[in-house]
């Protein structure tokens, strides 16, 4: 007797052998148990997933000699003609040879006559997609209204290229792709029935290389059998493949754990010596990422190596890193070179790792943005700042005269980039703050003339023997200066510490200078924008948010708003959230608010200006009011 290639011998006759479409076999078994049958059906999905095989397992249901049930004997003259494709009233069309419309009317010219042996005549179809728009027309009318001993079972790749007027006449199954698993477990129960030894890594390498296909793994592993001498080793399933031995990955992930280029083009080198495929294994270190970030996930895997490699590395770093190799895929298919741009993508894995953000990173840069200094916090005052000041900025101090000097350190930082700089300046040196200094040119002193070095020793000596200066009252807002340059854009919030609020009519804008010392970013920082406080106690404060905004709540974001509550008032806040449909008064309307009174201002006082005036009466101007933008 020949050889039966195991794709046909171990092909599913019932719907209980039918591997990985559950959803399909329970479907149809419940129709044929309860009589409720369509009909017509349509069955779609990719090559080799089992359309043809459930075509011909209803055509044995609907004929079995043992009546219509959705366990057919199987042992029966019309299920045995039947499953060796030579039951007279099974009609199988290949649809991709007779796309003709002549084809059609040859085909449909019987359908009005009674089935020669079995129940039901079946015409099987398959794929139906390259029927040409003739036949499809050809065939609506019979496929919509045929007679009662008539079924049709219609089988394609594309669905999409059926006509609409078809798909309305059917019912449509689509079949899906199976898992790689789901098929080296299959092949397991096979292979132990054929009694060939094999290892199960090799399987699963099979189930990975038929793409969710049973037919190309059942071909495939007859072709492993032959090349492998009636067994199947992992390396030999590899080399048949062509794929990548997973020892290489491990290889590759090792160097990547050290984070060094020269591990990594080392351990890169050392694999090449194999001549792996660069797309192949480029490949392979992406599904083992995501065998990485899995083990991470869990905290746990089926392979002690892998889950040793996925204590080497951060959650972060798998992330980065299979991002990088998705995206290398494209470098090394298109690059002249494969070998280089391979060499590139494990590079930018690793010299482009943002370290400072990474916890594993080795950079001095702290892991999320680093908080400025309260201003809550003691100002250096006193001899021991002055005696440093001097120290360190004798010659430059010298340099500038004593108006300058104080511009510089009494401006806010938006202030000191408007301001207008007659020579370029050296390194500043470390100033107090600017509350220290006398705002006014009367309260400043004059800058001494340069003095020896005996005398700047005497004076640091002085200070030092100095009582410490006592902490100024805050004084009013200065007077505007004449200098435009000089002008404060905004008004800056106030350096001193934040006192309580004297009423519920100030809770609005005390939150909203409270949020403007408190180092918050990102999606914090807009939660805390768009809420109001109403209600807080020593430890626990509730704010209100409209439910418009729910998305940017979560446990992470609270506790980072609560810590930084806490570190600024030095005892420990919690916060919760409750909603309502819209709130008034948050930090964010607060800002809108005033910039549109501003906008207003701006057209007000661009409407009265005596130019503008004379512009629009004299040559019919108009004020483009989209382009006015106050000034901050």
């Amino acid at each position: 007797m020949s050889y039966q290639v195991l794709a046909r011998k171990y092909r599913p006759r019932t719907f209980d052998e039918l591997v990985g479409q559950e959803h399909v076999s329970r479907a149809l078994m419940h129709a044929l148990d309860q009589d409720r049958l369509h009909h017509a059906y349509l069955f779609t999905g990719t090559r080799g997933v089992g359309k043809t095989t459930i075509a011909r397992i209803l055509s044995r249901c609907l004929n079995c000699e043992e009546g219509v049930s959705s366990r057919p004997c199987g042992v029966c003259p019309t299920c045995q003609e039947i499953g060796e494709g030579r039951f007279v009233d099974l009609i199988e069309v290949d649809a991709a040879s007779r796309t003709k419309v002549e084809d059609t009317r040859e085909l449909l010219e019987n359908v009005q006559y009674a089935p020669s042996r079995g129940r039901y005549k079946v015409y099987l179809i398959d794929e139906v997609h390259m029927l040409s728009a003739h036949s499809f027309n050809a065939l609506l009318k019979t496929l919509e209204e045929p007679p009662p001993h008539v079924k049709f079972l219609l089988a394609t790749t594309d669905p999409q290229k059926l006509p609409v007027t078809v798909l309305s006449r059917c019912l449509q199954f689509s079949l899906k792709a199976l898992p790689a698993e789901q098929i080296a477990r299959h092949l397991k129960d096979l292979l132990e029935r054929e009694m060939i030894r094999f290892e199960e890594p090799a399987l699963l390498a099979l189930g990975k290389a038929a793409r969710g296909s049973m037919r190309d793994a059942l071909s495939l592993t007859d072709q492993a059998i032959a090349f492998g001498g009636e067994q199947l080793t992992t390396g030999a399933v590899s080399g048949m493949l062509g794929t990548v031995d997973r020892a290489h990955v491990r290889t590759l992930l090792r160097a990547l754990a050290e984070d060094t280029p020269a591990a990594v083009l080392n351990a890169l080198a050392s694999v090449s010596e194999h001549a792996p495929d660069e797309l192949a294994l480029l490949d392979e270190l992406v599904s083992a990422l995501h065998e990485l970030a899995v083990i991470q996930a869990l905290g746990e895997g089926e392979d002690a190596d892998m889950q040793a490699l996925a204590g080497e590395f951060t959650a972060e770093q798998v992330q980065l890193y299979y991002d990088v190799a998705l995206r290398g895929r494209r470098d090394v298919q298109d690059a002249p070179d494969s070998r280089a741009a391979l060499e590139m993508t494990l590079l930018r894995m690793v010299l482009f790792s943002p370290k400072g953000v990474l916890a594993a990173g080795e950079g001095s840069a702290p892991a999320k943005k680093p908080r400025p200094a309260r201003n809550d916090a003691p100002a250096a005052s006193g001899p021991g700042a002055m005696k440093a000041m001097l120290d360190g900025g004798t010659a430059s101090a010298n340099q500038q005269p004593g108006p300058q000097e104080g511009a510089t350190v009494s401006a806010p930082p938006a202030q000191q980039a408007m301001a207008a700089k007659p020579e370029p300046e050296p390194a500043p040196a470390p100033r107090p703050e600017a509350r220290d200094q006398p705002r006014n040119e009367s309260e400043r002193p004059r800058e001494p003339a340069p003095r020896s070095e005996a005398g700047a020793a005497a004076l640091s000596q002085a200070l030092e023997t100095a009582p410490a200066a006592p902490e100024p009252e805050p004084r009013p807002e200065p007077e505007p200066k004449p200098a435009a340059a000089e002008r404060p854009a905004r008004q800056q919030p106030d350096p001193e510490p934040l006192g309580e609020p004297r009423d519920n009519s100030e809770i609005g804008s005390w939150w909203a200078a409270l949020l403007m010392r408190l180092p918050l970013d990102g999606a914090v920082r807009h939660l805390a924008r768009n809420a109001v406080l109403a209600e807080r106690d020593e430890h626990q404060w509730t704010l209100e948010l409209s439910s418009g905004h729910q998305v940017l709540v979560n446990n992470e974001r609270l506790e980072e708003l609560g810590g930084a509550l806490s570190d600024y008032f030095h005892r420990r806040i919690r916060v919760q959230v409750r909603y309502h449909e819209a709130v008034a008064g948050t930090p964010e309307l607060l800002d809108q608010q005033r910039r549109q009174e501003r906008l207003e201002e701006a057209r007000a006082s661009l409407l009265a200006d005596d130019t503008v005036q004379t512009l629009m009466s004299r040559f019919g101007g108009r004020l483009d009011e989209d382009s006015i933008r106050p000034r901050d």
